[in-house]
């Protein structure tokens, strides 16, 4: 699985001293474990604009049974750039976490809010920082708080690496590969569900420049998917990408009842039993019109109770066309020759028959 350096308490500049002191911890995608080995992280203050190191590195040892630790690092010069950032991190360097399909990383750094001088208490926003197998650093934005909608998911991370894999490296019978791929003037349209931060949703946007990509969620999760969708359409070179607010229990919107898809992304959205009837039924609606619409579904199971999304997905005449098993990364797994949990990512697309009725 994947731990996750998350700010408990972000980072605050002490004006009086020039030191600056947070909270961290070394978590799960769901905050129900704690990373369970020793381990040596690596902390430095770095500017905004460049990542100019404004201390030395710092130490801060993790020991097995720790849920949370402390950092603290100073003394900060006091005429020192406007803005600054906490960068926590496995590795004593800058650069951005390698995020590729068969190397995954088992802890994801984190850089804090912004704070400095003017403004010494860090906003509650963790960056995160990678790059993909198509080599360009990719950016995203979740929350320091509790809501498990506002913080990106191991599927997710899975899927944006299986995503830049397939469209660098098509496999020739893969019908999702030659939808990514198309050449045509107008590129995909797609829509997600659950985007959550929109990690999946924004990569697909970096990697189609000529697709339309539309990312959903509830309206607790709005807040973080725009600030990123606005941050990553300052970047060139990106699809068109919109957003709204999506309700599985309620009916489709206008803006995607009349629409036409052809790729529909989940990513882990089966965790909680209760919500995969509704899903299934959203999903189902939403590729009513165009039957060549393809559902492409990434997981992690948690739960024995999570079978009956394969059930109801049946029985709404959508069937798997294609499978990937992504392996993440653990350690202890792998030291004691344990079976490593994996990300499935599954294609459906409706039966031939029901495709044949509505041509």
């Amino acid at each position: 699985m994947v731990y996750y350096i998350r700010f408990l308490k972000p980072p605050k500049l002490d004006t009086k001293t020039g030191n600056t002191r947070a909270l961290i911890t070394i978590t799960t995608d769901l905050g129900d474990d704690f990373y369970p080995a020793n381990l040596t992280l690596y902390a430095v203050i770095i500017t905004d604009y460049r990542e100019e190191p404004m201390t030395e590195w710092h130490t801060v040892l993790w020991k097995k049974g720790m849920r949370t630790a402390w950092i603290e690092l100073g003394k900060l010069p006091s005429r020192g750039p406007k803005f600054m950032r906490l960068l926590v991190s496995t590795q004593c360097t800058e650069v951005a976490d390698t995020v590729l399909l068969n190397d995954l990383p088992e802890i994801l750094s984190a850089r804090s809010d912004t704070f400095g001088w003017d403004d010494p208490q860090a906003g509650n926003k963790i960056e995160r920082r990678y790059k993909t197998a198509q080599g360009e650093g990719r950016s995203i934005y979740e929350e320091t708080g509790e809501s498990i909608a506002r913080h990106i998911w191991d599927a997710g991370i899975a899927l944006a690496a299986f995503l830049s894999d397939i469209v660098l490296y098509p496999p020739p019978t893969s019908h999702l590969a030659m939808t990514l791929t198309r050449t045509t003037p107008l590129g995909p349209k797609i829509l997600e569900l659950g985007s959550g931060c929109g990690i999946v949703g924004l990569e697909i946007a970096h990697l189609c420049p000529t697709s339309d990509v539309l990312l959903t969620d509830l309206p607790e999760a709005m807040a973080i998917m725009d600030y990123n969708v606005s941050k990553a359409k300052k970047s060139s070179g990106t699809g068109k990408i919109t957003t709204a607010t999506l309700d599985w229990d309620h009916a489709l919107p206008e803006l995607i009842k009349q629409g036409q898809c052809d790729l529909v992304m989940v990513s882990d959205c089966i965790y909680n039993s209760d919500s995969i009837p509704a899903l299934v039924k959203t999903l189902a609606a939403v590729i009513e019109r165009p039957p060549a619409a393809l559902v492409v579904v990434a997981m992690k199971v948690r739960h024995d109770s999570e079978a009956v999304f394969f059930e109801l997905m049946a029985k709404a005449g959508l069937i798997k066309a294609e499978n990937y098993a992504i392996p993440l990364p653990d350690q202890q797994r792998a030291d004691t020759e344990q079976a490593l949990e994996a990300v499935d990512v599954y294609v459906f697309r409706k039966k031939k028959e029901e495709r044949a009725d509505q041509s």
